[in-house]
């Protein structure tokens, strides 16, 4: 790409920041808009914007306007995150949206096993933009899917009721009454610590395993693939564990697994013990992190009859400016050793075990 581009391998890799960028501040906006004008209108919108800018990454060469249809493709892309949540929370109770955000991570436990399988076969045989023409026709095939089998579950305009929708509450006062819910911050910051914690496993993996550890591409695609179905795993016994676990016990110890399991990672790493440790030890903490991201996501929505979506828009703004903060301050340590990735994971799960515990502490205290 930086051949094509005529450019350096720098000035492709900020278009990675550029995506996320977009994808932050676009869930600002789709969140609120989707509780005033619908949810199904702005899936519309922001696919739309979604396969425009996909389809223009496909016939450029210019490197400030992959920047840009980067941007608008995540602003767009976006849409389907919070509009998604909102959605979920609209049609169902919390310990049924548990599940259903279970079966969401499960889905998302599967793209980072299939996705680099499946951009390395597009770049083999059809080059760097044909990715690109790929999320242009997955972007059409949802739309379809939304216009056929997704409802409008916003209540206030499926019910038409005249005197709800002139008593709509100012985007402010919502954001007001969101905040000061500790609910939602609560459980926002463990969400936002554990996809934190996610993000920087993903980032740091390959220069563990493959620069330290001197593994091969392929070796490491196997280690990585085992360690995503740890999502997947968690994902599949979170609803069933919630049977026999009060939910917000339930998080309280996957807190506590998440920290346990990033300090013993500092010691196998610190003294060499083993790679195997290593990796065993990551599947665990992305076990932790499987279980945490429905609860999380379930009890800081489920909170609200009103302003869902400008909710779930908040709490994905969060996560991601959490993590954007944190990942940037790993990257910037240049350590030539994986120390500060197993450091900074175990210092951010102490605020979720944190968290995680006064909400337990609210519970009993009401019990």
């Amino acid at each position: 790409m930086a051949e094509i581009f005529n450019t350096d391998i720098g000035h492709i890799q900020v278009s990675i920041s550029v995506f996320f960028a977009g994808f932050a501040f676009g869930q600002l906006l789709w969140g609120p808009l989707s509780d005033r004008t619908g949810r199904k209108p702005m899936l519309y919108c922001g696919l739309f914007l979604f396969i425009i800018g996909a389809a223009a990454i496909y016939f450029t060469s210019n490197i400030y306007v992959l920047w840009a249809m980067r941007f608008l493709q995540a602003f767009g892309g976006s849409a389907g995150i919070v509009i998604g949540r909102a959605i979920i929370i609209d049609l169902y109770d919390k310990q049924k949206s548990v599940a259903i955000f279970s079966q969401q991570t499960q889905i998302s436990g599967v793209a980072p096993i299939i996705a680099p399988l499946l951009g390395s076969v597009f770049l083999k045989y059809w080059g760097w933009n044909s990715s690109f023409a790929f999320l242009v026709i997955l972007g059409i095939i949802t739309f379809i899917l939304v216009y056929k089998c997704v409802p409008e579950t916003n209540a206030r305009l499926v019910s038409k009721d005249a005197e709800n929708a002139e008593k709509r509450t100012n985007l402010m006062e919502q954001l007001k009454v969101i905040i000061a819910n500790k609910d939602f911050i609560s459980n926002t910051m463990v969400g936002s610590v554990a996809f934190a914690s996610l993000i920087i496993y993903i980032s740091n993996a390959p220069f563990l395993f493959m620069e330290l550890h001197g593994f091969s591409s392929e070796v490491f695609g196997l280690i990585f693939a085992f360690n995503s179905v740890a999502l997947i795993l968690a994902a599949y016994i979170t609803p069933r564990l919630i049977k026999r676990i009060e939910e917000t016990r339930l998080k309280f110890i996957a807190t506590v697994i998440l920290f346990s399991s990033c300090c013993l990672h500092i010691l196998v790493s610190t003294y060499q013990l083993s790679v195997g440790l290593e990796i065993i030890l990551l599947h665990i903490s992305l076990l932790a992190i499987g279980i945490l991201f429905p609860i999380t996501s379930a009890h800081a929505l489920s909170s609200f009859k009103e302003g869902r979506g400008t909710a779930a828009a908040l709490m994905g703004f969060m996560q991601l400016m959490v993590t954007f903060i944190i990942s940037g301050i790993v990257g910037l340590m240049e350590a030539q050793s994986i120390i500060p990735m197993v450091a900074t994971r175990a210092l951010i799960a102490i605020i979720a075990v944190w968290f995680a515990y006064r909400s337990l502490k609210s519970i009993r205290a009401f019990a």
